[in-house]
């Protein structure tokens, strides 16, 4: 039996309309049967499915499928629709990707073809897709897991080494991307291209969240992209500031869970004593 013909013929049956009507005809499920190798008996399987079973079908993952890709891509989506029919799009999208299966990342992709020609092919306005990657970049960071590095962490010494949290990505984008983000009513009004690359990092500390750091404005991030850095070094790296505002900084990023703190081996273990006064003279 071709139970994955099987399957193949009810997901789209269940996803696409005219489909649907096509095979609920003998000669259109003769035709699908062929095409997937499927048999006698298979097809006897489907014939007995009620039609009306479909449809209430058909309309509730219609629904479901609505909901996720609104909360996933809502930034694009509310962009998008002022540009094009809420309506038109979704049953455009629904028809579109009527095979396969509900893997969340998949689901992802598929809707980032479908909306990435539906742009393209229609001219509409080109920032709309900067708004595309930038929701899929946020989907893909909050499914993948974080990443601990390996070796000891501990508090903040000059010789410790700055890493970035993983998961994150590096993207470079033609608009500036939070301004769109924040929908900012001033840029858009005059919307030109300001090529952004930005820092796009899972926040370890809310799930399913992402943060985004604009790196023209983050010079220690920008340079921690390119891999990890001492205490001390990134002293040298930010010549225009002094080594005192770095330490704060690197507090900071190491507050806000955006940098692990890693101690050399050597150091493992040594707790330095506090300071107990200037020693006095003899």
């Amino acid at each position: 039996m071709s139970l994955a013909g099987l399957q193949q013929l009810l997901t789209r049956a269940v996803r696409d309309t005219e489909y649907r009507r096509a095979v609920m005809r003998p000669e259109g499920l003769d035709r699908a049967a062929a095409e997937l190798g499927l048999t006698d008996e298979e097809k006897a399987q489907f014939t007995a499915i009620e039609p009306n079973y479909f449809e209430d079908v058909a309309t509730l993952v219609i629904k479901q499928r609505i909901v996720r890709r609104e909360a996933e891509f809502a930034l694009f989506l509310n962009a998008l629709f002022r540009h094009t029919p809420r309506g038109r799009f979704f049953e455009a999208y629904h028809q579109a990707v009527s095979v396969g299966q509900f893997g969340r990342m998949e689901e992802v992709r598929r809707f980032c073809d479908f909306a990435f020609d539906y742009i393209v092919d229609r001219s509409l306005p080109e920032h709309l897709l900067d708004l595309l990657r930038f929701c899929s970049y946020v989907c893909e960071l909050a499914e993948t897991p974080k990443e601990f590095p390996e070796g000891a962490q501990g508090p903040l010494r000059s010789s410790s080494t700055l890493v970035l949290r993983k998961p994150y990505a590096v993207v470079e984008f033609r608009y500036d991307m939070l301004r769109l983000a924040k929908e900012d009513e001033e840029y858009t009004a005059d919307l030109r291209p300001r090529p952004t690359t930005l820092l796009l990092q899972r926040d370890w500390r809310q799930p399913k969240r992402s943060r985004a750091f604009d790196l023209s404005d983050h010079p220690l991030l920008a340079e921690l992209t390119k891999g990890p850095r001492t205490v001390l070094d990134a002293g040298g790296l930010l010549p225009q500031f002094s080594h005192g505002f770095v330490k704060e900084l690197v507090e900071s990023l190491h507050d806000r869970q955006i940098v692990h703190l890693m101690l050399p081996a050597e150091l493992v273990g040594y707790h330095p004593a506090s300071p107990a006064g200037e020693p006095k003279e003899s």
